[in-house]
């Protein structure tokens, strides 16, 4: 495990810890503020950096600089959650950062001999988005809730499908590494060779872990109102 791999971790564990326990202090809600803009703005800005980097490197190509991976869209969404406190967005940033992002961060997709740079903002960019999302869940009280978040998670989780699909038709990317396995070792290798059943194996693999993700709100639920979600 890299240095920065092990910082990230850190900074996941205890940053919304430390802003959680700063907010519970009287007249401190407007600081809470400025700590989660800050840190939205800090991930476009470090998307726009590896941009740059990619442009400055000679590496920049519709391939493979489209903002067309799925942590991107959940850098968007989960600093729109953060600016604005969106609880639309949040619904969608939850699954995708904690059953997506953060296992990029167990198993990152990026060359270890990059410019440590690149290598900070990657790491930066994948430890925010888990942090923001853990940070609206302990400080601003967000949670996903049945049937709302699925629905919206539905309906954004097929955009990207279908977008990323195209876009890699269109290009010839890998993005959402829908067209094939990424270089380094992930829990990919264990899927099929087939196109089709790769792809088909990605989406299923994706909505379980979304379910688990679910599956301790649902719990609780059950338990404060003696229904299954979705009863009246």
């Amino acid at each position: 495990m890299s240095p920065f791999q092990i910082a990230a971790f850190i900074f996941i564990a205890v940053g919304p810890l430390m802003v959680w326990a700063f907010d519970r202090k009287p007249h401190t809600a407007h600081l809470t503020r400025i700590c989660e803009r800050t840190l939205a703005g800090l991930l476009v800005l470090a998307l726009l950096g590896e941009l740059g980097a990619k442009i400055s490197d000679g590496t920049f190509n519709l391939a493979n600089a489209l903002p067309m991976q799925l942590c991107d869209w959940a850098l968007f969404i989960t600093s729109a959650a953060l600016w604005w406190r969106w609880r639309a967005g949040f619904d969608v940033a939850y699954f995708w950062g904690l059953a997506g992002t953060a296992q990029a961060l167990f198993t990152p997709a990026i060359a270890s001999d990059l410019f440590w740079g690149r290598l900070l903002i990657f790491f930066f960019i994948h430890a925010g988005i888990v942090a923001g999302v853990l940070h609206l869940l302990l400080t601003a009280g967000f949670r996903p809730e049945w049937p709302r978040s699925i629905i919206r998670l539905v309906i954004a989780s097929c955009c990207y499908v279908t977008i990323a699909l195209t876009a890699n038709a269109l290009t010839g990317g890998n993005y959402g590494f829908l067209s094939h396995k990424p270089p380094t070792h992930s829990m990919l290798d264990l899927f099929s060779d087939t196109h089709w059943l790769y792809v088909l194996e990605i989406n299923l693999t994706g909505w379980v872990f979304f379910a688990v993700l679910y599956l301790p709100w649902a719990v609780v639920d059950i338990l404060r109102t003696g229904r299954t979600p979705g009863d009246r």
